[in-house]
């Protein structure tokens, strides 16, 4: 790779640091500003959402932007008319050297690539060849997180090429572990997530499959995938797999959440009935979750008994 290029990256991603920070002391200092309605992990929920918004918008701009270094052309431009194997080094270079990941610039470089069929193939080649685990790189010299960065990548270099070919096979392998890291399972749910019409079938038919298991580990997962489907365009099966998640789940709190999030308000009813059938046996912290997600839903809670208080209590403390 050109010397160039690599300070053209180095220096990107440093500015992008620096941005991030700067964002993030800004925002910190709204944290006093929360208006009285909101609670502080929505608030804080909300500022987060928007630092990264907005460091987003900065770092886009950044790269539209004219480089000496790159003959007068912007990154967006020199990255474009590369051959692969070029943007190949870019790419895996940037995944493992850089602290902000592959800049978007090299992956709508890639996904652009007029050897489609050869993008791909090494993309799929990228993701099945990957350690998904620590345990599974099996390399103490290397940082696990920073090898996935390659898959990161690939994935958002298929999902840009609206390649959803390995859904399937990503979706078995991330069944397959009882857990995953964070920023693994983060990964893998964008690139789910980014086929709507495909993923919804076999996400909806992986929980009917786990069902009577209690739907735990990657279940829970495959629940918040299709709620983040649904928040965006709610569809009746959505719905009702939430509602059969409910009803299965061992760890309820997170089909509640979901329900929630997803925000139709014919799960009122059912939230209810629930906690009237249970009022001697419910756990304190699913029957807390269950009445507020009552009332984001915007359901009427007055009529509910609350059998330890806690919530009520809070409520006229709010008030």
């Amino acid at each position: 790779m050109k010397e160039e290029i690599k300070q053209v990256l180095e220096r990107y991603d440093q500015l992008v640091g620096l941005i991030l920070d700067q964002k993030i002391d800004e925002f910190a200092d709204k944290m006093d500003e929360r208006p009285p309605e909101e609670d502080d992990v929505t608030y804080e929920t909300y500022l987060q959402r928007v630092t990264m918004q907005e460091t987003e918008e900065q770092s886009k701009a950044m790269e539209q932007e004219p480089n000496d270094l790159l003959g007068g052309k912007s990154m967006n431009e020199y990255f474009a008319q590369l051959p692969f194997e070029e943007l190949k080094e870019i790419l895996e270079y940037s995944a493992l050297e850089l602290d902000r990941g592959v800049p978007d610039s090299v992956v709508a470089a890639v996904a652009g690539n007029k050897d489609r069929s050869e993008v791909i193939s090494y993309s799929e080649q990228i993701v099945k060849d990957a350690a998904w685990t620590d345990e599974e790189l099996g390399n103490e010299d290397s940082l696990f997180e920073m090898e996935f960065q390659k898959v990161k990548a690939c994935f958002k270099v298929l999902a840009q090429m609206n390649e959803a070919g390995l859904l399937v096979q990503v979706l078995d392998r991330f069944m397959s572990y009882p857990k995953i890291p964070d920023f693994v399972a983060d990964s893998v749910a964008e690139y789910i997530e980014a086929f709507p019409d495909e993923s919804v079938p076999l996400l909806i038919e992986r929980l009917e499959e786990h069902r009577d298991d209690g739907l735990e580990g990657p279940c829970e997962d495959l629940v918040i995938m299709l709620t983040n489907i649904g928040k965006k365009e709610q569809m009746p099966e959505i719905y009702d797999a939430l509602r059969s998640a409910f009803r299965y789940m061992n760890n309820k709190i997170y089909a509640v959440i979901c329900l929630a999030d997803y925000g139709d308000p014919k799960a009122v009813p059912m939230l209810k009935s629930y906690i009237n059938r249970h009022q001697d046996t419910i756990d304190r912290d699913l029957f807390y979750e269950i009445m507020s997600a009552i009332q984001n839903l915007g359901g009427d809670i007055s009529d509910i008994s609350d059998p330890f208080g806690d919530f009520t209590k809070k409520m006229k403390k709010n008030g």
